[in-house]
């Protein structure tokens, strides 16, 4: 009863997505949902309220919880194949980028007062900057040319990792291609804690049938995927607007393996291909989908809060 309000600004679909049950809601026409009432916690919301499409996944992604026990393939087989490559498994120096992360990842997570300190966020930033230099110079060599194409940049912090990805250190540098999107993992009153919603905001819808439908396009993000809900959130919309993509790199710092193996085979089941090329990796999840363990990262959008560009 409580999402009654909502449906009255929204169409309702429940769609197949690979083999799962997730709920759509997409505002009428070019109006927006307004997801206040329902945010579970508003005081740890840094989204839009006002959105365009609500995705819940439900249970869906529940399996991902944990630290990864195969159940979505053999990491080690599918690491041997051109489409996952991760520069830990090849250099020391970022086994060290990545060790260096979690090292202040810990810090902040113990005081929380750290993400408004502006000189550790920039340790971190830097340590960032480094990650996508090293991907850079190392693409090459691993088969991924120069980013060309669509950069799809998920807000918050995949504006500041597109720009790293691209080798700008002008964090106010102008994106050609560049499709906005503001995406937000969150729980709604009522669902259990291990459910997940993401919202979507488009910057600007126009954009969509020409840079995305059909394409191969770029996703760029500090951690892509983790659970990966906030790609499948962006392909869901994509899908429903009839403007999704035919490919996605995604190029970030850190991954996760099940999220990894989990969103290929959801990708590869709805005719989307997939490649993965990352600094690191993480194989643990904790019940609010953050990497835990030796390699977590912190909120790593809220760190990069500090470097997001002016306009």
């Amino acid at each position: 009863m409580m999402y009654n309000n909502m449906m009255k600004n929204a169409t309702k679909k429940i769609i197949d997505f690979g083999g799962n049950r997730v709920e759509v809601f997409s505002a009428k026409d070019t109006g927006t949902i307004d997801i206040t009432p329902y945010i579970s916690d508003p005081d740890h919301f840094y989204g839009s309220v006002n959105v365009h499409h609500v995705i819940k996944f439900g249970s869906t992604l529940k399996g991902l919880i944990g630290k990864y026990d195969g159940k979505y393939g053999d990491w080690g087989k599918s690491t041997q194949h051109d489409d996952i490559i991760l520069l830990e498994e090849h250099y020391d120096e970022a086994r060290k980028i990545m060790d260096d992360i979690a090292r202040l990842a810990n810090l902040v997570i113990a005081n929380e007062n750290l993400y408004n300190d502006i000189a550790f966020c920039t340790e971190y930033y830097y340590l960032a900057a480094r990650g996508y230099e090293l991907l850079r110079q190392h693409a090459s060599e691993f088969g991924f040319g120069e980013l060309l194409g669509t950069q799809v940049s998920l807000e918050r912090g995949g504006l500041v990792s597109t720009r790293l990805a691209l080798g700008y250190t002008d964090i106010d540098a102008k994106v050609k291609n560049e499709v906005r999107v503001v995406t937000k993992r969150t729980h709604l009153i009522g669902d259990a804690d291990t459910n997940l919603t993401v919202t979507i905001k488009w910057r600007n819808r126009n954009q969509l049938k020409g840079l995305i439908a059909g394409q191969k396009i770029n996703i760029n993000d500090f951690v892509n995927p983790a659970s990966g809900a906030s790609v499948d959130a962006f392909i869901i919309a994509t899908r429903t607007l009839g403007t999704a993509p035919s490919h996605i790199h995604h190029r970030s710092i850190s991954v996760t393996k099940q999220g990894i193996l989990f969103t290929r085979k959801i990708m590869n089941t709805i005719g989307i291909s997939t490649s993965f090329y990352s600094v690191g990796v993480c194989d643990e999840l904790n019940e609010m989908y953050y990497l835990t363990g030796r390699r977590s990262v912190g909120d790593a959008g809220h760190i990069l809060r500090h470097f997001l560009p002016h306009n």
